[in-house]
């Protein structure tokens, strides 16, 4: 059974959250579309992805790829790549910082993701892979509250710019993805595409800390 009414709820707080969160520090207009827009290439990304994973399978007519009701499904990893490419081109189109902007939403889409797979987690009647990423996803939410708080404090990381528990969640949470994929025997593919993701975010958190600086300068001494 659908429990419709869940993502509903999702789609509906990820807006408020947006706008809450972000007028105070980017146009409050530009953030309302922003939300809306973002949350429609979410979906429509994730639908796509899903489409094209499973082609020939799935879609057996063009028309499956608008049967959202008969033909359910979608892939959140390729909706996540369609949100952050849509937040960098957004940024940029408005003159925005993108790994600041990605930081103060960060928790907004996360809470979105909390609903959309505690649905995937009922219909699925307790699927344990769905709800092992539903648990890293509420573990995820503590962590960068965790992070935004102490990031400063962390000897290796002097740099106090905004970007760290970004950086930082994707780095982790794209591991364990791959952790839990190997646990399931998920496609390679996927496996080598979470680890990529990680390792990069990974080398964005030295840069951003600038902690490759730091090292040399020890070095020297």
């Amino acid at each position: 059974m659908s429990l419709g009414i869940i993502r509903i709820l999702g789609i509906l707080l990820f807006a408020y959250l947006t706008w809450r969160n972000l007028r105070d520090n980017y146009d409050e207009d530009k953030v309302v579309t922003y939300s809306w827009i973002a949350l429609l290439v979410f979906f429509i990304g994730g639908r796509i992805t899903h489409g094209l994973v499973n082609f020939g399978i799935w879609n057996d007519s063009w028309l499956s790829w608008f049967s959202v009701w008969d033909k359910p499904g979608m892939n959140y990893i390729g909706g996540i790549l369609s949100l952050v490419l849509f937040n960098f081109i957004f940024c940029k189109t408005n003159n925005w910082k993108f790994i600041p902007f990605a930081e103060d939403g960060l928790i907004n889409s996360l809470l979105l993701l909390v609903f959309l797979i505690t649905d995937e987690f009922v219909r699925s009647k307790f699927d344990l892979k769905a709800g092992f990423y539903l648990l890293l996803i509420i573990l995820m939410i503590f962590f960068v509250n965790f992070v935004k708080k102490k990031y400063r404090s962390f000897v290796w990381y002097k740099s106090g710019k905004k970007g760290f528990a970004f950086l930082s969640t994707v780095f982790l949470s794209f591991l364990i993805f791959g952790l839990i994929g190997l646990f399931f025997k998920t496609n390679f593919i996927y496996l080598i595409l979470y680890w990529v993701i990680s390792l990069i975010s990974l080398i964005g958190l030295f840069i951003l800390g600038e902690v490759f600086n730091s090292l040399l300068i020890n070095k020297r001494k």
